[in-house]
């Protein structure tokens, strides 16, 4: 998947849903916000909201009326009074993109793809989180067979260890016989000169 391109402003979201609507209200108008702003200030019940959400969902008057289970008159009414139902503009900036849920604030949905906050290209589809269970089982499946390859590298280095020290330990024993028998072939050689010598100074002496 292609690295996502990010906003060049952040999602500012609300993660409290049970806070007083009156306390998140912007002064500002809806032109200054940025979609993931709009999103965020019209599931905080915004009523300046109405209209941008509806551009949003690219619904007509009528859609958007059906969308919220009410008659196209009434729907016409709160644009006219700036007055909306509360939950008709949450459900709105859900069908938006909106995520309203705990750990899931900044992320939006699109066209049935799953943004991060602050993303607008990228998304990630259905079928990649379904896929993402096996590619989690693959994970395990790799991991277990990377330990026990790990601990049979751990055994030939070891085993690798061992003959080594097993040939330096058979060169050294035989260096060893080698140099005894150098100084056995010395102390036999040092015993005939020792014995000539003798013989000699007896000789001489008679």
């Amino acid at each position: 998947m292609a690295r996502p391109q990010r906003r060049t402003r952040r999602a500012k979201t609300d993660d409290n849903l049970s806070a007083s609507p009156a306390t998140l209200v912007k002064l500002s108008t809806s032109a200054d916000w940025s979609d993931a702003e709009l999103l965020a200030e019209g599931f905080a019940v915004n009523p300046k909201t109405l209209r941008a959400l509806q551009r949003a969902c690219r619904f007509s008057d009528q859609q958007a009326a059906s969308a919220c289970l009410v008659s196209l008159r009434t729907y016409r009414r709160w644009l006219a009074s700036g007055n909306p139902d509360p939950t008709a503009l949450r459900l709105l900036s859900i069908l938006a993109g909106y995520v309203p849920w705990s750990g899931w604030a900044g992320w939006e949905v699109h066209n049935g793809y799953l943004f991060p906050p602050g993303y607008s290209r990228g998304g990630i589809p259905p079928a990649e989180f379904f896929a993402l269970v096996f590619y989690r089982q693959q994970v395990s499946v790799y991991q277990e067979v990377n330990a026990t390859l790990k601990a049979r590298v751990a055994a030939l280095e070891s085993s690798a260890d061992a003959g080594a020290r097993q040939a330096a330990d058979r060169a050294l024993s035989m260096q060893l016989q080698a140099l005894a028998g150098q100084v056995q072939a010395l102390g036999s050689e040092l015993a005939a000169l020792g014995a000539r010598t003798c013989n000699t100074g007896t000789l001489s002496h008679g």
